[in-house]
């Protein structure tokens, strides 16, 4: 063997006897391995924060902590060698999955605990809409962390601006009686234009993804889904009008829009950013963006806008425990510790991406306060999600989940950008139906493969 095939064997044998050692002097029952994904800025309140501070409450618990660009992609994988994170961070999207998977460790005994568990007063502070849903056949399989939430961002300026110039007929800030042709309204006046016809302002803008078209479905009276949650229910009167929508508000060629463009130079934050849009639909997470890269823009922010009834989409992230955990207890205490009220509010200051899912913190005043200094209004709109109908008692608040809700998402994505193209010549309805056929061919053939009897959709 030649000296450098030696010296790379000895360092090979020296790194796993340290290895060894190292992992020999480690208590498995005293470590807990937390796994999350979210932007590098997010470290400091998960690691510096969450996981160094339980571990100050807990002596002898050390946690390993680990950030991924696609963390379920890891639960999977780790799932399939018998291995998991004891603390799981988990979009609510991917929550159905992988509960069917058997990924994630049931947790009713320690909800119901008397000792270490919820009350009943606590578990009714968690969001209806995220905890309903993570009811599945009485069990619970996570904690809701956050709701993060579609709303309107608005420029006051370009409305100030209109106003002077057309002082018959002003244009009101977007706020929470909006409808659909207030919308469009503020779209066609708000959209300007120079001499060559050029667009120098977007009245309405946003990222074409699903988001968006799931809001206005609602409000239009439309389902996604049908019970059995097998059958998409997008291609529908009601999907026709959120369609029309969208092409109403978009008519400038907003295939531009696509959601890989979102980071671009020419993204529609980026527009909004520098004054070239009035209005912008996005999600509250946009709002520390734009205050960190715009710190001169003045923007506020509304609820969406109502049709027949009054519908918000929003998401979630949960924290989970895995199923493989040696440590589930520990890991409980941990999850519970990070979603109540005071660990609630510390992320909502720390981080402004998402309002908590804890209700009693988005109706305080010490949530109002962590908000913006602007004089326009960004932190309010928020309460809107989960205020009552006073009418129908709901909220308006609704997450969208399902087995095949990723591949549905997919699906509307795509029908958007050829919604808005200058060159399609379907109807809106033909394109619902494609989106529709397209989904149900995914399901039946998943279907067929697990050995499960087809969908009779006649």
């Amino acid at each position: 063997m030649r000296n450098s095939h030696w010296i790379i064997a000895v360092i090979i044998i020296a790194s796993a006897a340290c290895f060894i050692r190292i992992e020999s002097n480690v208590d498995p029952t005293n470590q807990l391995r937390m796994a999350v994904w979210g932007m590098p800025f997010e470290n400091k309140l998960f690691e510096d924060g969450f996981a160094r501070d339980f571990e100050q409450l807990h002596e002898g618990i050390a946690i390993k902590y680990e950030q991924y660009t696609n963390v379920t992609e890891k639960y999977y994988a780790w799932h399939l060698i018998g291995k998991g994170a004891d603390v799981m961070r988990v979009p609510i999207t991917d929550y159905h999955a992988l509960v069917a998977k058997g990924i994630l460790a049931p947790l009713d005994e320690y909800i119901n605990d008397e000792a270490v568990g919820l009350s009943l007063e606590e578990q009714n502070d968690f969001t209806p809409a995220i905890w309903s849903i993570l009811d599945i056949d009485g069990s619970y399989y996570a904690l809701p962390s956050d709701n993060a939430q579609l709303g309107l961002f608005y420029n006051p300026q370009a409305f100030d601006r209109y106003n002077a110039d057309h002082p018959d007929e002003t244009i009101g800030y977007p706020n929470s009686t909006w409808t659909w042709e207030d919308l469009r309204g503020a779209a066609t006046k708000l959209s300007l234009k120079d001499g060559e016809g050029k667009t120098i302002q977007y009245g309405v803008d946003f990222t074409l993804w699903a988001w968006p078209f799931m809001a206005f479905l609602a409000q239009a009276d439309g389902e996604l889904w049908d019970d059995s949650q097998t059958t998409t229910m997008i291609n529908s009167p009601a999907g026709v009008e959120a369609l029309q929508l969208i092409v109403d508000l978009l008519p400038h060629g907003a295939s531009m829009r696509a959601g890989e463009l979102v980071d671009s130079a020419t993204g529609p934050d980026k527009l909004f950013g520098a004054g070239q849009t009035a209005i912008l639909i996005d999600g509250s997470w946009r709002a520390p963006f734009l205050e960190q890269a715009f710190p001169d823009l003045e923007f506020g922010i509304s609820p969406l806008p109502s049709n027949k009834t009054a519908a918000v989409v929003s998401g979630s992230v949960l924290w989970a425990v895995s199923s493989h955990s040696k440590n589930k207890e520990i890991a409980w205490e941990m999850i519970k510790w990070m979603t109540n009220r005071q660990q609630s509010l510390r992320y909502w200051q720390a981080l402004r991406v998402a309002p908590p899912a804890r209700m009693s913190v988005v109706l305080s005043p010490e949530f109002s306060e962590a908000g913006s200094s602007s004089k326009y209004d960004r932190t309010s709109w928020l309460a809107f999600a989960i205020t009552p109908n006073p009418e129908t008692g709901k909220m308006p608040g609704f997450v969208p989940v399902g087995k095949y809700q990723r591949d549905l998402e997919d699906k509307i994505t795509a029908m958007l950008l050829r919604a808005v193209s200058p060159n399609r010549d379907e109807s809106l309805a033909e394109l619902l139906d494609h989106a529709a056929d397209s989904l149900h061919s995914i399901i039946d053939r998943d279907r067929r493969a697990r050995g499960l009897k087809a969908v009779n959709r006649n």
